[in-house]
This record gives C-alpha cells, sequence and structure tokens, in this order.
C-alpha cells in the first residue's frame, strides 16, 4: 500500500465508483472505528500525550461548538501558558492532492512504514519524526501554496481551559481513511443538537452559524481549492465566537 499509496487509493476509487462515495465509506468506517476503539488501529488516548509525526481524530471545542477533526499532529508549543499544538487539518485539502502528497511521503519509507504497521498495537508505533512543522509547511507551500491547512490548536488556554475535549489515535494501518476523512456530515449532526439546547440569542447566533455550515456542506467541491480554504476560514473564525 505504502510503495504505491496512489495506485493503492485509486484501485479503492474503483469499488466504490466515485470520489463521494468513497470518502462517505472510509469516513464511516473511521467514525466507527472512533465509537469502538480496538486498540490495533485506533485508541482514545489522553489529550496531554498528544505527540507530534502522529494521525489523530480530535475533537475541538470551537467555543462551544465541539467538532471532529482529522488532523496530522506537526509540532507542540508553550506560549505564556498557552499550549498550542500545530496540525495539519486533513480535511482543508482537496482528496485528490492529499493522495498525490501522501503518496510521494510514503513512497520514500515504505519499507519502514511496512516494519512499522506490524506493531500490534497503535500505540507501539513510532511517530514519523521527519514530518516536522518545517518540513512539511515547505512542502505544502512548494506544492501549490496549500500550507493554509496548517492550523494552530489550543490544547489548554491561558485560563487552564482544555480546547481539545477527546483525542484518538490513529494507525497508519488506517492511513486510507484517515486521510481521506471528512466529518462535516458528523458534525452537523451535533450542531444540530447544540443548537436544540440553547436559548434566546444563542440559539440564534447558533442557527446562523449551523446554515452557513450546512450550505458549505451543499457547495462541497472535491478538488476545488478555494473550497477548502473556504471551509478552513469558517472553522476559523468559530474560534472568534462565544
Amino acid at each position: 500500500m505504502y510503495k504505491d499509496f496512489e495506485g493503492y487509493m485509486y484501485g479503492i476509487l474503483g469499488l466504490n465508483g466515485s470520489w463521494i462515495n468513497l470518502i462517505k465509506n472510509l469516513t464511516d468506517t473511521l467514525n466507527l472505528l472512533r465509537l469502538n476503539p480496538n486498540k490495533t488501529e485506533i485508541e482514545e488516548i489522553k489529550v496531554d500525550k498528544l505527540v507530534p509525526g502522529r494521525f489523530y481524530i480530535i475533537q475541538y471545542d470551537f467555543n462551544g461548538n465541539k467538532l471532529w477533526c482529522p488532523i496530522l499532529a506537526l509540532d507542540y508549543k508553550v506560549h505564556k501558558n498557552n499550549h498550542i499544538l500545530y496540525a495539519i487539518n486533513l480535511e482543508y485539502l482537496p482528496i485528490r492532492y492529499k493522495i498525490k502528497l501522501f503518496s510521494q511521503i510514503f513512497s520514500k519509507i515504505d519499507k519502514q512504514l511496512d516494519n512499522m504497521t506490524q506493531e500490534k498495537f497503535v500505540k507501539n508505533e513510532p511517530p514519523l519524526k521527519f514530518l516536522t512543522f518545517e518540513f512539511m509547511y515547505n512542502l505544502l507551500k512548494n506544492n501549490g501554496k496549500m500550507h493554509y491547512c496548517i492550523t494552530a490548536y489550543t490544547i489548554k488556554d491561558f485560563d487552564n481551559n482544555i480546547k481539545i475535549k477527546k483525542a484518538f489515535l490513529c494507525s497508519l494501518k488506517i492511513a486510507p481513511e484517515i486521510i481521506s476523512a471528512d466529518f462535516k456530515r458528523i458534525n452537523t449532526g451535533d450542531m444540530i443538537e447544540l443548537h436544540k439546547s440553547l436559548v434566546g440569542s444563542e440559539q440564534i447566533r447558533m442557527e446562523e452559524i449551523l446554515n452557513q455550515y450546512q450550505k458549505i456542506i451543499e457547495e462541497y467541491q472535491i478538488d476545488s481549492v478555494e473550497y477548502h480554504k473556504k471551509l478552513a476560514n469558517f472553522r476559523e473564525n468559530l474560534k472568534l465566537f462565544k
């Protein structure tokens, strides 16, 4: 799989019939693993155990909207008691771009990846230490100026509020699932439940946010960079609202 990740993914595409079906089916498989972690492919971990060079699903608190995000962690910093995880949000990149990107990365270390995935438990797989912030920033910038997908996630803020509510460590065995993941449908359901629990001006504001998010989903364009930038901007703007 790792020697020709692009070819492997196009083989899966043939079985699913379309990119939309592939993304939906792989996301559903990943979400079922999240709901029933088996510790070989996915395991829930404490948020203070997040390390660079690993794939995760995190639930991030965008000021009340707790959204699931598939990420590749790149760096960890502490600035004035503000603990920050820098990561690629994989939803912010078009699917075909992601496949080419990781095919390029995996092909250079395919034998190493084969050995790493022989580990029975996901927690025992070593991190891909060469996938640093600088390396991925330059790789993304030099290949289409796609570095906008790198996001700063506050783990713990100045007031000791935990912003990453849950974290699931993902094995490289399920690289197709985590790289293809699109949690917008699942996040919408959670946002609808939040909307029902609010009253007054908070419910009105939440309805506006929900309508914007649903419009983004309806406008989904698989290969559009502008679409994925729009999604990234929407998510980042959620951090500004209470």
